[in-house]
């Protein structure tokens, strides 16, 4: 009887073992040859998937990022109240967690490595017109509850709030000491009140 294979394992396999190459010794050393034998795989068996490391790279952000934001959309339940509601959304695009934390590792590792590959900018595009996608979204909850004040330039805003959300992503991965996920929570509450208590000054 023919082995079946489990590929879905298989590709979990290839880029968990991928990562922890590019985790512990950088992105030049996660070449083909050393991703397969990581993976107990022979190169001809890995390239069967991925010819070219780009190709792996693109594959490894699918699978911790694109991957994790549909089983987190999935399992996340966003609350009723309006602030609640945008603090949930902004802090599911945090590392508050180990395994938000190793996203995050890989999403920047491919950000940069995304600007001297062309096969990688598309990807680029995609993943940071998401993030501007769900800042807008926050935004709009905001103001469908009357909490910004009507001079807001949405836009604008939907920009700072993505640069914000990026700046303590960073931040996190950089000093975890000092940007604690509690501290990081708090961060946000306040930008959320003061964004909000804008609309009743004056």
């Amino acid at each position: 009887m023919p082995k079946v294979v489990d590929h879905e394992q298989k590709r979990k396999l290839i880029a968990e073992s991928a990562w922890n190459i590019i985790e512990g010794k950088g992105i030049e050393h996660a070449s083909i040859r050393a991703v397969a034998a990581a993976a107990g795989l022979s190169p001809g068996a890995l390239r069967h998937y991925f010819s070219t490391q780009d190709e792996l790279l693109l594959f490894i952000v699918d699978y911790y990022l694109t991957r994790g934001a549909d089983r987190a959309a999935e399992g996340l339940e966003i609350s009723h109240i309006p602030m609640k509601a945008a603090k949930e959304i902004l802090l599911e695009l945090l590392p508050m967690d180990a395994e938000k934390r190793t996203a995050v590792g890989v999403w920047w590792i491919f950000a940069i490595r995304s600007l001297t590959s062309l096969a990688l900018q598309a990807k680029k595009d995609d993943l940071t017109d998401g993030l501007h996608y769900l800042t807008k979204a926050v935004l709009e909850i905001l103001a469908k509850a009357k909490l910004l004040p009507s001079s807001v330039d949405i836009r604008l805003e939907t920009f700072r709030l993505a640069a914000i959300v990026e700046g303590l992503t960073i931040l996190a991965l950089l000093r975890p000491e000092l940007y604690t996920p509690e501290t990081v929570e708090q961060i946000v509450t306040q930008h959320i009140r003061e964004l909000c208590s804008r609309a009743t000054d004056g």
